[in-house]
């Protein structure tokens, strides 16, 4: 996998591995770029639209890895989420018509209670991909998951003497071959 950017000032946990980083797309100001470009000799007014434009996409940084989505966005007020992702219950898409011709749109990702039940992507390019990610990167949290939790059962039965050394060190073994396959 290349190596991917990281979001400022984030830190990577011991044994996460980056899976997707993004902004919002320059496709969800259209109508500031617009603006900019049908005001840009009135006064210099334009510039402020492009400029507004620019900080909407450089404040935005969306960021996904084995063990968590992170989510900032907001010029003047900051927000931040960062979400494990054990929390995450759903997804969903929302796109108005722009969205939906220029393929742009927020990806809502559903969690129980935590920030206040959701935590969105504003403007994504192509949410429908992003979504996908996202289900893709849950479907292989869960399969990672359940080889731990078998890897820890071997361990007590082999604490308590019910399984060989040999049969332990099989196991271990096979059980670390498919844990890898889900990094």
């Amino acid at each position: 996998m290349d190596k991917l950017k990281i979001p400022s000032g984030f830190v990577l946990v011991e044994g996460e591995i980056p899976y997707w980083y993004g902004r919002m797309s320059w496709k969800a100001n259209w109508v500031l770029l617009l603006l900019g470009v049908l005001t840009i000799f009135l006064f210099g007014l334009g510039i402020i639209f492009f400029i507004i434009a620019v900080l909407r996409v450089y404040a935005s940084e969306y960021f996904m890895s084995n063990k968590r989505i992170y989510v900032k966005y907001g010029i003047i007020a900051r927000h931040v989420f960062e979400i494990k992702n054990e929390w995450i219950t759903g997804t969903a898409i929302s796109q108005g018509l722009m969205g939906r011709i220029l393929n742009y749109g927020n990806v809502i990702i559903s969690t129980p209670g935590q920030y206040a039940g959701s935590v969105i992507m504003i403007g994504v390019s192509d949410p429908m991909n992003i979504r996908t990610k996202i289900e893709e990167l849950l479907r292989r949290y869960k399969e990672r998951s359940k080889i731990e939790e078998k890897i820890k059962e071997l361990e007590k039965e082999y604490e308590f003497g019910r399984i060989s050394e040999e049969k332990y060190q099989e196991l271990k073994k096979k059980y670390e071959e498919e844990l890898r396959k889900y990094l």
